[in-house]
C-alpha cells in the first residue's frame, strides 16, 4: 500500500514539474491551499494529544 501512495506521489510530482508552475504546479491558491489545510491538520492533532494526556 505504501508503495502505491508514493509512486502516486513520484506521478503527481513528475506532472507538476512538466507543467511548469512554481510551487511544484500548484500555482499561488494551490500553495496558500496546502499551507492553511497543513496548519489545520497540525493544530488539530496537538489539540487531540493535549486533551488526551489530560485524561490521563
Amino acid at each position: 500500500m505504501t508503495g502505491g501512495i508514493i509512486a502516486g506521489w513520484i506521478g503527481v510530482s513528475a506532472t507538476a514539474y512538466a507543467a511548469g508552475e512554481a510551487f511544484g504546479g500548484l500555482g499561488k491558491a494551490g500553495l496558500i491551499t496546502v499551507i492553511v489545510v497543513s496548519i489545520i491538520v497540525i493544530v488539530t492533532f496537538v489539540w487531540i494529544f493535549r486533551e488526551t494526556g489530560k485524561r490521563d
